[in-house]
């Protein structure tokens, strides 16, 4: 359940999704936080048994490194689940880790471009869209397409952000007071522009409104949190280490420089202070889950 791992990779001018670092970057993200799939994936099991789903085939758009594949296909055995996404780098490494916790021979991929590719999809029991919905110009559109794959019965569980990730330690503004809701007010900016510059995009209703237009009837919302308490073990910094990084970079055109160079503190590698080296950071995430029957 990665971050970056979307499915409308090309037209993202901000982020490379087919660069094999930014592959493995979504990958470290999603195992740090497989919590969040972990909880995300137990809730959809828990209502497609009490809605009596015969779960045969399951399609995750947007699959990214493919965590979140492995994870339904453990959890619902013996299903055929297809990870969709646009890009062949991604889906290099869902192969690779279905390989690797063996799950191969029910894991299969397919390289498509949503929305265009939306018909070359089969249809299946389950679709699963894990933080890949926002990155389709047209969302209530897309949520269509979805409702149009999905078997009689079948349910869609979209998973879309919540809080942003955040990473604190003992002195968390960092010298400067509120700097990190200046950067989630910054990062707000970023996405709107993200969102203006995808093809077809149009202005999104909240997302239950836009589930029960496209048709679905919503039985479970939760919001799932996932915190990591200080210390932090070796992958959790090296992932709160390169999302601050990141965070730099993608904000340079819509932060304050100032509040930009204060996350120097916490990202230079020779400093006693970097994230890699202290033992009072810790991070917290959560996202939105949304169940809906067709």
């Amino acid at each position: 359940m990665s971050e970056h791992s979307h499915n409308h990779h090309g037209h993202a001018p901000h982020l490379d999704f087919e660069s094999p670092q930014m592959a493995a970057y979504a990958e470290l993200e999603a195992e740090v936080f497989i919590g969040l799939t972990a909880k995300a994936v137990a809730v959809l099991n828990q209502v497609c048994a009490r809605d009596g789903v015969n779960v045969r085939r399951v399609l995750d758009i947007g699959s990214g490194p493919g965590v979140g594949t492995c994870s339904l296909a453990e959890r619902f055995d013996p299903a055929r689940v297809v990870a969709v996404d646009a890009s062949a780098t991604m889906l290099s490494y869902v192969t690779a880790r279905a390989e690797r916790l063996g799950l191969a021979a029910r894991i299969e991929t397919r390289r498509a471009d949503l929305p265009d590719d939306f018909a070359i999809l089969d249809a299946a029991d389950v679709v699963w869209a894990s933080m890949a919905l926002h990155h389709i110009g047209d969302e209530a559109a897309a949520l269509g397409e979805i409702r149009r794959l999905l078997r009689p019965g079948g349910h869609l569980a979209l998973v879309e952000m919540g809080e942003p990730v955040r990473v604190v330690g003992h002195d968390a503004d960092l010298g400067r007071p509120e700097l990190w809701e200046r950067l989630d007010a910054a990062s707000v900016a970023w996405f709107a522009d993200m969102r203006a510059d995808l093809p077809g995009t149009t202005k999104s209703a909240d997302y239950p409104t836009m589930i029960a237009a496209a048709g679905f009837e919503l039985v479970a919302h939760e919001l799932l949190t996932v915190v990591l308490d200080a210390p932090l073990d070796l992958r959790a910094r090296q992932f709160a280490h390169r999302h601050l990084r990141q965070t730099q970079a993608r904000l340079a055109d819509h932060a304050n420089a100032q509040d930009l160079e204060a996350l120097d503190d916490l990202l230079d590698e020779s400093s006693e202070r970097s994230i890699l080296h202290r033992d009072d950071i810790e991070m917290r995430a959560s996202r939105h889950l949304y169940v809906a029957r067709a």
